[in-house]
């Protein structure tokens, strides 16, 4: 009878525990999806409170304000992850609240650059420059019909007019520097782009904060949420029960069993994203991935921006640049800078503009970064002098954290742990983007 009882009992409990997992499961996928929408915002506003702060010590307003970055990006650099080393960057924090600001263009026939702007989740509202055969001139941006964000068609310009979904954009420019010799031209071009902001459009600067990488809950949600209240199209009233989409205090009054589920879940979401840009080389016979799909544009999953905004935030869309990723050789083992290893690259690469493979480093928390090396060279391209080339013309690079008899060809690796190798093609041909053109799988080197 003691043994039936206890049956009894176990047989409630496990129905009670499968009942109230059961009631979970919608918060939990709620969580989940508010935790996905808000990472890219949040990513955005850290971004912005660097900037406003680094304008603050230096005295000058930061808000409408274009700031050219005069070098190539090096392991210093550590803002943006996965930056690239080809291109000098140009950026600055846009508040289209009180009017549009206007982006003066040099005419650069012989030199690619590109014109992004992101609204607040990171979409790339528009991008122009080479690909469109933008001959300079001028620009206007404004944030969308100046009161719901709303735009009138998918294809943003109307005339010169470019328009933005958000009230808080992110102007970030690209101009190729074509070798070390190119460094000094690259920067005069890259002052031409000038930014007017009428006096009726200025706006003080917010008030920033130092932000973590990787937020808690409330974090995450204190600074998602004003920037949502501010653009109707961010908001999700099925996920207002999650704190998504209330006042910068949202966590702080939500119940107690929401906090907890908050806490419990987000590490693993934030694994989650980690996994994202990853993933497709796992998956590839040949260990590289392909650009996720809709990567930079309304087009991608909630989970393909926050796993970007992790791991490559400011991502081009498709037909301006094609990431690769590799973090497996061709034994489908992990890149280890305690290994040696090649690549050969085919001949012809179909980039219309360039080409380029980049070593990172992983840190913890996913962000991908380049790393110290002895001859200060973090990026091999079609671009870069001295290489020597097979009888075919393809080209093999040698991988490793020592110095190989022949250095030209030769990229460094961290001396020991995973790696990442990202291969950019910037206006890839229809092969790259239609997935027919694809890179051989990296090799171990025996020894």
């Amino acid at each position: 009878m003691r043994l039936r009882t206890i049956l009894i009992w176990l047989l409630l409990m496990a129905a009670i525990a499968a009942g109230a997992l059961a009631w979970l499961r919608g918060p939990i996928d709620e969580t989940t999806t508010a935790a996905l929408k808000a990472f890219p915002i949040y990513s955005f506003v850290r971004l912005r409170d660097e900037t406003l702060m680094r304008a603050a010590h230096a005295n000058v307003s930061a808000s409408n304000r274009l700031e050219h970055k005069r070098d190539l990006a090096t392991p210093r650099d550590r803002s943006v992850t996965t930056p690239n080393n080809d291109t000098l960057y140009s950026l600055a924090f846009l508040d289209l609240a009180a009017g549009p600001v206007a982006l003066r263009m040099p005419e650069l026939p012989d030199r690619y650059h590109s014109v992004a702007v992101m609204d607040a989740r990171t979409d790339n509202a528009f991008v122009i420059g080479t690909r469109e055969d933008a001959g300079g001139g001028t620009i206007s941006i404004a944030f969308g019909d100046g009161q719901t964000g709303r735009v009138p068609s998918a294809d943003t310009d109307v005339g010169s007019r470019y328009q933005v979904a958000t009230p808080q954009a992110w102007l970030l420019i690209r101009t190729l520097v074509d070798g070390p010799g190119d460094l000094e031209a690259a920067r005069a071009a890259q002052q031409g782009f000038m930014l007017d902001v009428p006096a009726t459009s200025r706006q003080p600067d917010r008030a920033p904060r130092v932000r973590p990488v990787i937020p808690d809950p409330a974090g995450l949600l204190e600074a998602a949420n004003p920037v949502i209240a501010e653009s109707p199209h961010l908001q999700d009233p099925a996920l207002v029960r999650t704190g998504y989409g209330g006042d910068a205090d949202a966590f702080a009054r939500l119940p107690a069993w929401r906090q907890w589920l908050w806490r419990l879940l987000l590490p693993r979401i934030f694994q989650r994203m980690g996994a994202v840009i990853a993933a497709g080389s796992i998956d590839s016979p040949d260990g590289w991935s392909i650009t996720p799909p809709g990567i930079g544009t309304v087009a991608a999953s909630d989970e393909i921006r926050a796993g970007v905004a992790l791991a490559g935030l400011g991502a081009l869309p498709a037909e301006e640049a094609v990431y690769w990723s590799a973090t497996l050789d061709s034994a489908r083992a992990p890149l280890d800078g305690a290994n040696r290893y090649r690549l050969t690259i085919p001949a012809d690469v179909p980039a219309r503009a360039f080409w380029s493979l980049s070593v990172y480093e992983q840190l913890p928390d996913g962000r991908l970064f380049y790393l110290d090396n002895p001859i200060d060279r973090f990026a091999i391209g079609n671009r870069t002098p001295g290489l020597i080339r097979n009888a075919d013309g393809s080209l093999t690079l040698q991988l490793a954290s020592a110095a190989p008899e022949l250095t030209a060809n030769w990229l460094p690796v961290p001396k020991q742990g995973a790696f990442t190798l990202i291969f950019r093609a910037y206006l890839p041909g229809p092969a790259i983007l239609d997935g027919t053109w694809r890179l051989p799988a990296v090799e171990r080197v025996p020894g």
